[in-house]
């Protein structure tokens, strides 16, 4: 069943594949909240597959992504408790982690000849983090909708760079990254 499907799904993108408005890139995202008083900031790195959909001699396109990541830089805290919360003492270090980050988002790209875009665009994306104190830890697995923009300059017709901001209901998300077209 599994091998029928694999060939089923390979002759369907075939004709995709044919275009060459396949990307792959990478990068780095620094996510942070400041929620209830305590700041975090934590970095992913991450990967990303997207499809190009371009129409002849308009400098406007769509781009379907998806990006897969994990963390790479913890946060570190303390969190202030009031007197007689939970009977623990009036402070409690913690540690937050990223587990998992995934996104997948729809850009509308404006390009300019000089080989800059700009784009917007909407984003559905998970944040998987893990809390971990002396007193035992926890995990937050949270599917988001989200809003964002950025700029990318193409380097060679092949290879760009980008710069984005993405808002999570309060949550930031600044990415850097490369990504290279076949």
């Amino acid at each position: 069943m599994f091998k029928k499907s694999l060939i089923a799904l390979t002759l369907l993108t075939l004709p995709l594949t044919a275009s060459a408005n396949w990307s792959a890139g990478a990068g780095y995202a620094n996510i942070s909240d400041n929620e209830d008083g305590v700041e975090l900031s934590l970095g992913a790195i991450y990967g990303s597959v997207a499809y190009e959909f371009a129409q002849e001699n308009s400098p406007f396109s769509f781009v379907s992504e998806f990006r897969i990541g994990t963390g790479v830089s913890d946060d570190e805290g303390r969190l202030l408790l009031e007197e007689g919360e939970f009977a623990i003492p009036e402070s409690a270090n913690f540690k937050v982690e990223v587990e998992r980050f995934t996104a997948l988002s729809v850009r509308a790209q404006y390009n300019y000849d000089n080989g800059v875009y700009l784009y917007v665009m909407p984003s559905y994306a998970n944040l998987d983090v893990k809390v971990s104190s002396m007193y035992g830890s926890d995990s937050d697995d949270s599917w988001e909708f989200g809003l964002g923009g950025g700029v990318g300059k193409k380097i060679t017709d092949k290879t760009s760079v980008e710069a984005s901001y993405e808002s999570y209901d309060g949550t930031d998300v600044l990415t850097i990254g490369f990504k290279y077209t076949f």
